[in-house]
């Protein structure tokens, strides 16, 4: 009888492994170590898109209405000369030579700084802070009615009131807020004219329902002339009469007018020293009365541009003094715009071993480390301000191209 599998089928033979030696397993080398993804860079990092569409008022627009401001002085012989001039003096850190110069000095440097620095800031602001600040865009009328709590009104008359007359409440209490913008930094008119073009590009789109507007530039040069001109030629060009656009100047010095314990400090010395370090003298900027004007006019938006790398090259202990006057006086939800050269003007050297820091970082740690009452909303380390193909073609010199760093905070 032969033996059979369960399935009825022949039995199975089982062959020997013919090789002598033991059984060897293959070696298969460990796969290397997959290399960390490092996280992604957080929204605020991202980059902002490009602008949708052409600004209105467009940057042709805004070029003709500075040089019909400042047309005696583009047309000058001397132009040429005084640029050269000042730019010697910015590459040698004679901040102070420049800024508090003559009249034909400041008027210069706005010839040639003021348009593309206008443009690049009407482009930023308007990325960042366009529909908040300058459109004034609110809560729809759903929204704010859906926040009106009509279940617990205090007595009859208030229950029978008609969801149309909160309506005509709500909108006339809200219909024309005003939006106060102080600029630190801003007497030579560059950041004046990028509001006053966003704010022209709001009326053109919403002419009846809009924010008014209040700007106030602090510097410490005698930029009141210059400013003049340019106020003239935006309420004549783009019609911003004084009800929809305030203009103050004040002038001062914003690293004196930040405690008396840093003051005090500083007037040990004799002279103000430039960002070259040696002391200039004649400088004649008084103290600003900073919680004053931060408590009359509470900011909407402040800005800082193209002027936190000189502050800290003159003084650091007193323009961390001034950050921190800032986050005293100012309200949450206040927005703080800071702009700066991208250059190595930008770094600074800290620690004893005098390693460079930008300045971004820097400031990154003064206002959002924990407990120094900013967020950071958006920011780059690097961005490009170009104009358009023949765009300023034909200036009295070269528009040059614009790299810088922004940060935009926001007061919690």
């Amino acid at each position: 009888m032969t033996h059979r599998s369960r399935n009825g089928g022949p039995p199975k033979t089982h062959k020997k492994n013919k090789s002598a030696g033991p059984n060897r397993k293959l070696h298969h080398p460990a796969p290397p170590p997959r290399p960390e993804t490092p996280p992604p860079p957080p929204p605020s990092s991202d980059p902002l898109p490009p602008p949708e569409g052409p600004f209105n008022p467009p940057d042709t627009e805004l070029l003709a209405l500075i040089h019909r401001a400042l047309h005696e002085t583009l047309q000058a012989d001397n132009f040429q000369e005084s640029i050269q001039h000042i730019k010697g003096l910015l590459y040698e850190k004679k901040w102070l030579e420049v800024f508090c110069g003559s009249e034909g000095v400041l008027e210069a440097y706005a010839g040639r700084w003021v348009p593309s620095r206008a443009a690049c800031f009407r482009e930023l602001m308007g990325a960042l802070v366009g529909e908040e600040v300058f459109e004034g865009k609110t809560k729809s009328l759903e929204e704010k009615l859906a926040e009106v709590d009509l279940e617990e009104d205090e007595d009859d008359e208030e229950e029978e009131r008609k969801p149309e007359e909160e309506a005509g409440e709500l909108s006339q209490e809200e219909q024309s807020p005003t939006h106060n913008i102080l600029s630190l930094g801003g007497g030579a008119g560059s950041e004046l004219l990028a509001i006053s073009a966003l704010i022209r590009s709001t009326l053109l789109s919403r002419p009846v329902h809009h924010p008014t507007f209040t700007f106030t530039g602090i510097d410490i040069g005698n930029w009141h002339a210059v400013l003049s001109k340019l106020e003239h030629a935006v309420r004549v060009d783009w019609a911003l009469d004084k009800e929809v656009l305030g203009v103050e100047y004040v002038k001062g010095d914003l690293l004196k007018s930040v405690g008396r314990s840093v003051e005090a400090e500083e007037r040990k010395e004799d002279g103000k020293r430039d960002g070259d370090g040696e002391r200039v003298e004649g400088v004649e900027a008084g103290p600003i009365d900073l919680e004053g004007i931060l408590s009359n006019k509470p900011p909407k938006l402040i800005t800082l541009f193209f002027t936190l790398a000189e502050l800290l090259t003159q003084s650091r202990p007193s323009t961390i003094s001034l950050l921190a006057s800032l986050t005293a006086h100012t309200a949450p939800g206040t927005l703080f715009l800071i702009a700066d050269s991208a250059s190595d003007i930008s770094e600074f050297s800290l620690g004893a071993e005098g390693r460079k820091w930008p300045a971004w970082m820097i400031v990154d740690a003064m206002l959002t480390s924990k407990g120094k009452g900013w967020e950071k909303v958006r920011g780059e380390d690097s961005r490009w301000f170009r104009f358009e193909e023949g765009v300023g073609a034909g200036w009295a010199c070269k528009l040059e191209n614009t790299r810088y760093w922004y940060r935009l905070y926001r007061r919690v």
